[in-house]
Protein backbone atom coordinates (compact mmCIF):
# COMPACT_ATOMS: atom_id res chain seq x y z
CA UNK A 1 0.00 0.00 0.00
CA UNK A 2 3.24 2.37 0.60
CA UNK A 3 3.95 1.91 -3.32
CA UNK A 4 0.44 3.44 -3.99
CA UNK A 5 -1.69 6.53 -3.95
CA UNK A 6 -3.59 6.85 -0.90
CA UNK A 7 -6.68 7.91 -3.21
CA UNK A 8 -6.45 4.34 -4.32
CA UNK A 9 -5.93 2.62 -1.20
CA UNK A 10 -9.43 4.71 0.08
CA UNK A 11 -11.14 4.63 -3.17
CA UNK A 12 -14.66 2.81 -2.88
CA UNK A 13 -14.08 -0.68 -4.66
CA UNK A 14 -17.13 -2.80 -4.38
CA UNK A 15 -15.51 -5.61 -2.09
CA UNK A 16 -16.03 -7.04 1.10
CA UNK A 17 -15.35 -4.30 2.25
CA UNK A 18 -15.21 -0.79 0.88
CA UNK A 19 -11.41 0.04 0.03
CA UNK A 20 -8.32 -1.64 0.31
CA UNK A 21 -7.47 -0.51 3.25
CA UNK A 22 -11.07 -1.42 4.92
CA UNK A 23 -10.17 -4.87 3.22
CA UNK A 24 -6.89 -5.22 4.96
CA UNK A 25 -7.77 -3.16 8.31
CA UNK A 26 -10.88 -5.90 8.75
CA UNK A 27 -8.14 -8.46 8.23
CA UNK A 28 -6.35 -7.51 11.17
CA UNK A 29 -9.65 -7.07 13.39
CA UNK A 30 -10.58 -10.84 12.30
CA UNK A 31 -7.01 -12.03 13.73
CA UNK A 32 -7.44 -9.61 16.93
CA UNK A 33 -10.41 -10.69 17.49
CA UNK A 34 -9.98 -14.43 17.37
CA UNK A 35 -6.87 -14.75 18.81
CA UNK A 36 -7.91 -12.52 22.07
CA UNK A 37 -10.97 -14.53 22.19
CA UNK A 38 -8.70 -17.95 22.18
CA UNK A 39 -6.25 -15.93 25.09
CA UNK A 40 -9.39 -14.88 27.06
CA UNK A 41 -8.74 -11.39 26.73
CA UNK A 42 -11.18 -8.50 25.93
CA UNK A 43 -12.54 -8.41 22.58
CA UNK A 44 -14.10 -4.96 23.04
CA UNK A 45 -13.66 -2.36 20.68
CA UNK A 46 -12.17 -4.37 17.88
CA UNK A 47 -15.69 -3.89 16.09
CA UNK A 48 -17.02 -0.78 17.77
CA UNK A 49 -18.58 0.83 14.19
CA UNK A 50 -16.42 -0.28 11.58
CA UNK A 51 -16.93 2.67 9.36
CA UNK A 52 -14.94 5.40 12.25
CA UNK A 53 -12.83 2.72 12.67
CA UNK A 54 -11.56 2.41 9.34
CA UNK A 55 -11.31 6.36 8.73
CA UNK A 56 -9.16 6.25 11.66
CA UNK A 57 -6.90 5.22 9.48
CA UNK A 58 -5.89 7.82 7.74
CA UNK A 59 -2.16 7.01 5.94
CA UNK A 60 0.09 3.67 5.45
CA UNK A 61 2.11 4.19 8.82
CA UNK A 62 -0.91 4.41 10.85
CA UNK A 63 -2.48 0.96 9.27
CA UNK A 64 1.40 -0.52 9.56
CA UNK A 65 0.89 0.60 13.58
CA UNK A 66 -2.22 -1.33 14.26
CA UNK A 67 -0.44 -4.50 11.91
CA UNK A 68 2.59 -4.39 13.85
CA UNK A 69 0.38 -4.24 17.46
CA UNK A 70 -1.77 -6.94 15.89
CA UNK A 71 1.40 -9.50 15.02
CA UNK A 72 3.13 -8.80 18.42
CA UNK A 73 -0.43 -9.84 20.24
CA UNK A 74 -0.59 -12.59 18.09
CA UNK A 75 2.87 -13.84 18.14
CA UNK A 76 2.19 -14.08 22.16
CA UNK A 77 -0.71 -15.58 21.74
CA UNK A 78 0.72 -18.89 19.94
CA UNK A 79 3.92 -19.04 21.79
CA UNK A 80 1.77 -20.45 24.62
CA UNK A 81 -0.25 -22.77 22.65
CA UNK A 82 0.78 -26.13 23.62
CA UNK A 83 -0.33 -29.79 20.97
CA UNK A 84 -2.98 -30.30 24.03
CA UNK A 85 -4.26 -26.43 23.46
CA UNK A 86 -4.32 -27.19 20.08
CA UNK A 87 -7.00 -29.97 20.52
CA UNK A 88 -8.91 -28.62 22.81
CA UNK A 89 -12.64 -27.09 22.29
CA UNK A 90 -13.18 -23.57 22.31
CA UNK A 91 -16.75 -22.75 23.55
CA UNK A 92 -17.91 -19.48 22.08
CA UNK A 93 -21.16 -17.47 21.44
CA UNK A 94 -21.25 -17.03 17.52
CA UNK A 95 -23.42 -13.46 16.00
CA UNK A 96 -27.06 -15.44 15.68
CA UNK A 97 -26.50 -16.56 19.49
CA UNK A 98 -25.77 -19.90 19.16
CA UNK A 99 -23.04 -21.37 21.03
CA UNK A 100 -20.34 -23.24 19.13
CA UNK A 101 -17.81 -25.67 19.50
CA UNK A 102 -14.60 -25.48 17.83
CA UNK A 103 -11.20 -27.03 18.63
CA UNK A 104 -8.76 -24.18 18.89
CA UNK A 105 -6.41 -25.39 15.87
CA UNK A 106 -9.78 -25.75 13.62
CA UNK A 107 -10.42 -21.58 14.97
CA UNK A 108 -6.35 -20.86 13.94
CA UNK A 109 -7.47 -22.47 10.18
CA UNK A 110 -10.23 -20.00 9.84
CA UNK A 111 -8.29 -16.93 10.97
CA UNK A 112 -5.42 -18.17 7.98
CA UNK A 113 -8.32 -18.74 5.70
CA UNK A 114 -9.46 -15.60 5.87
CA UNK A 115 -6.73 -13.63 5.79
CA UNK A 116 -5.89 -15.78 2.59
CA UNK A 117 -9.01 -14.67 1.18
CA UNK A 118 -8.78 -10.78 1.98
CA UNK A 119 -5.57 -10.90 0.87
CA UNK A 120 -6.93 -12.46 -2.53
CA UNK A 121 -9.61 -9.31 -2.81
CA UNK A 122 -7.02 -6.91 -2.61
CA UNK A 123 -4.81 -8.76 -5.23
CA UNK A 124 -7.75 -8.40 -7.36
CA UNK A 125 -8.31 -4.37 -6.91
CA UNK A 126 -4.79 -4.00 -7.34
CA UNK A 127 -5.09 -5.96 -11.03
CA UNK A 128 -8.32 -3.50 -11.58
CA UNK A 129 -6.27 -0.72 -11.30
CA UNK A 130 -3.63 -2.28 -13.44
CA UNK A 131 -1.01 -2.30 -10.47
CA UNK A 132 1.25 -5.57 -10.16
CA UNK A 133 0.83 -6.63 -6.52
CA UNK A 134 4.52 -7.41 -4.76
CA UNK A 135 5.12 -11.22 -4.72
CA UNK A 136 4.79 -11.93 -0.81
CA UNK A 137 4.88 -15.40 0.82
CA UNK A 138 4.99 -17.18 4.02
CA UNK A 139 8.37 -18.59 3.77
CA UNK A 140 9.69 -15.21 2.70
CA UNK A 141 8.15 -13.28 5.96
CA UNK A 142 9.61 -16.11 7.99
CA UNK A 143 13.03 -16.13 6.53
CA UNK A 144 13.38 -12.21 6.98
CA UNK A 145 15.73 -10.76 9.20
CA UNK A 146 14.42 -9.79 12.85
CA UNK A 147 14.68 -6.42 13.56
Amino acid sequence: MSEIPWETVVESCGASFDSVRDVFVHSLQAEQFWLRRLSGKSIEGIYASQGAEFAKYTDVNSIREYADRVEAETNECLETFTDEKLQSLFEYKGRDGKVYRNKVEDILMHVVEEEIHHRGEILCIYWQHDIQPPYTSYTAYRNQPSS
